[in-house]
C-alpha cells in the first residue's frame, strides 16, 4: 500500500525510534498550513512497511508531543492497517495559534523539509497569528493621557471616556496590566514622527516640502493626513486631447484613502518605523512597513483577503470607520490603477498613484525656473548675493557684484516687481527675502557671476 508523496502536509517515518523528528515536523506544518499529518511505520517513497503497536504506544506519542510541544496540541492519533494487515500509525493535528514551537525551537515547512525559523520571520508569524504583538509590548512612558483620541471618537459620536475600563476594552493594557504599544500610538504623547515629503522632481535629490506629524493620537494624524490630501486632489478642469476642459483629480482619493489606511493598520509599528507619504512631480507613493503579513500570498492580496497585522489597531479603524471588513481596499486600487500601483521590495509594501495632470506645484515651478533662465548675468548675481547675505545694504551689494548703486536699486526693483525678492520684517530689522522656488533653483543649477 502506498500513501504517496510527502508533501507540506505530509510527512512519513519508518518507525517510532524518529518519533520526535516526527512531531517537528508537524510543528512545521502547523506553522506553515495550519495542519499536518505524519506516518509512523511507512518509508519515504509512501510504502506501508508496518511497525509493532503496543498498549501504551498512542499514549506515549501523545504525551511524548505534550513535552515538546508549546503551546498546546490537541492530536488525532489512530492505528491503522493496509490490505495486508501491517499496522501504521498516523498522527494528525490542526491549530492556528502559531507559532508553534518543538523542543524551544520554531519550524515552517518548505515542500517535504522542515526548516529551521529564523528572528525575523517568527516576529513576522507572530504578528500574524493570534497574539497581537502591539497590545503585549509595553510603552516606556507609562504616564500617558487619550485627551485627543477621546474628542476623535466622541466627535463621530462613539461614547468614549478615558477611564480603565473604557481603555482597556480598547486594547490599552498588556497582559501586565500596563500600558502598551497600542496605547502609546493613541496617546498625546506619542512622538513617532509621520511625514510627508514633497521632491522637486521624479526623484528624491531635492526635497520641495517636509511635513511632519507627531506629538499627538494615530488617529488624529490619519484624519489630518487625508484632509491634507484631499484638499490636493480636489476636482480641478484641465483641457483633453479634443480642446474641452474637463474636471479631473489629480489622484484618484478613494485609492488614496484606502491605499493610505492600510499602511497604518498594517504597518509594522513593533519595529518602530511609521508609514510615509512620498510625492514626486508625477505620482505619489504610500509606503509601509513589514511586507505582507506571513500566510499571505500576492494572489490573496489581490483578492481582498484581509489579514491585519494589528488586529486590536484594525478593530479600532472600524469603530471609527477607517476601515471595512469587507477587504475592498486593494481591489478598489487595482480596479483604478491596476496590479502595477503595488510593489514588494526589502520588507515594504508601496502603492504608487500616478498623476491625471500637472499638478499646480509643478507647473508654479516650471514658471519660475523660465523666468529665472531669462534673468541677466547682473540680476542674477544680485539675487544670488541678497539670497546668501540677507542684511546686506544694497551699496553692500554694488560693491559685491561690482556694480553702481543706481544700477543695483533699478535691478531690485524689477525683482521686486517679478516676486522674486521681497523686503521683510520690521522696517528698521528689515531683511531681504527671496522666493523658495529661487532657492530650489540655485539648489539644481547655481547662478553664475
Amino acid at each position: 500500500m502506498n500513501l504517496g508523496q510527502e508533501n507540506e502536509t505530509q510527512e512519513f517515518k519508518e518507525g517510532l525510534a524518529q518519533l520526535d523528528k516526527g512531531l517537528k515536523s508537524l510543528s512545521a506544518m502547523l506553522n506553515r498550513s495550519g495542519e499536518g499529518s505524519v506516518y509512523f511505520g511507512v518509508k519515504d517513497d509512501g510504502e506501508v512497511q508496518g511497525l509493532i503497536v503496543g498498549k501504551r504506544t498512542l499514549l506515549d506519542i501523545r504525551s511524548r508531543a505534550i513535552e515538546l510541544f508549546d503551546p498546546r496540541v490537541v492530536l488525532d492519533i489512530d492505528e491503522l492497517q493496509d490490505e495486508s494487515g501491517r499496522s501504521y500509525i498516523k498522527v494528525h493535528a490542526e491549530g492556528t495559534n502559531v507559532p508553534y514551537s518543538c523542543d524551544g525551537r520554531y519550524y515552517l515547512r518548505t515542500a517535504s523539509a522542515d526548516e529551521r525559523i529564523g528572528g525575523d520571520l517568527l516576529r513576522k508569524i507572530l504578528a500574524s497569528g493570534n497574539a497581537d504583538l502591539m497590545t503585549q509590548i509595553s510603552a516606556e512612558n507609562q504616564s500617558l493621557t487619550f485627551g485627543g483620541t477621546i474628542s476623535f471618537l466622541k466627535e463621530r459620536g462613539i461614547h468614549a471616556a478615558e477611564t480603565k475600563e473604557f481603555l482597556h476594552n480598547f486594547g490599552a493594557y498588556s497582559r501586565e496590566n500596563r500600558f502598551n504599544l497600542l496605547a502609546y500610538l493613541l496617546s498625546d504623547q506619542n512622538d513617532i514622527i509621520i511625514k510627508s515629503m514633497r521632491f522637486a522632481g521624479n526623484d528624491k535629490t531635492s526635497v520641495a516640502e517636509r511635513m511632519t506629524f507627531t506629538n499627538q493620537s494615530l488617529l488624529v494624524t490619519v484624519q489630518q493626513v487625508l484632509d491634507y490630501f484631499n484638499l490636493i486632489a480636489l476636482p480641478k478642469k484641465v483641457g483633453s486631447l479634443t480642446g474641452a476642459r474637463m474636471e479631473s483629480q489629480l489622484f484618484d482619493m478613494q485609492s488614496f484613502r484606502e491605499a493610505w489606511i492600510n499602511a497604518v493598520v498594517h504597518n509594522s509599528w513593533t519595529e518602530g518605523i511609521p508609514p510615509s507619504i512620498y510625492v514626486y512631480d508625477n505620482r505619489l507613493e504610500v509606503v509601509s512597513y513589514g511586507g505582507l503579513p506571513f500566510g499571505l500570498t500576492e494572489e490573496g492580496f489581490f483578492a481582498g483577503t484581509s489579514k491585519p497585522v494589528n488586529r486590536r489597531l484594525f478593530n479600532i479603524f472600524i469603530t471609527c470607520d477607517f476601515s471595512e471588513q469587507s477587504g475592498h481596499g486593494v481591489p478598489q486600487i487595482v480596479k483604478t490603477y491596476g496590479r502595477g500601483a503595488f510593489s514588494f521590495r526589502d520588507g515594504l509594501v508601496v502603492v504608487t498613484l500616478p498623476f491625471g495632470y500637472e499638478p499646480d506645484f509643478v507647473r508654479s515651478r516650471r514658471l519660475h525656473d523660465s523666468a529665472f533662465g531669462k534673468l541677466t548675468r547682473n540680476q542674477r548675481g544680485i539675487l544670488l548675493y541678497l539670497n546668501d547675505h540677507p542684511n546686506a545694504t544694497l551699496q553692500e551689494a554694488a560693491e559685491a557684484c561690482s556694480l553702481s548703486l543706481s544700477g543695483v536699486k533699478k535691478i531690485v526693483v524689477k525683482l521686486q516687481e517679478a516676486n522674486m525678492l521681497a523686503r521683510k520684517g520690521a522696517k528698521n530689522r528689515s531683511i531681504w527675502a527671496t522666493t523658495q522656488s529661487f532657492k530650489d533653483y540655485i539648489e539644481r543649477e547655481p547662478p553664475t557671476n
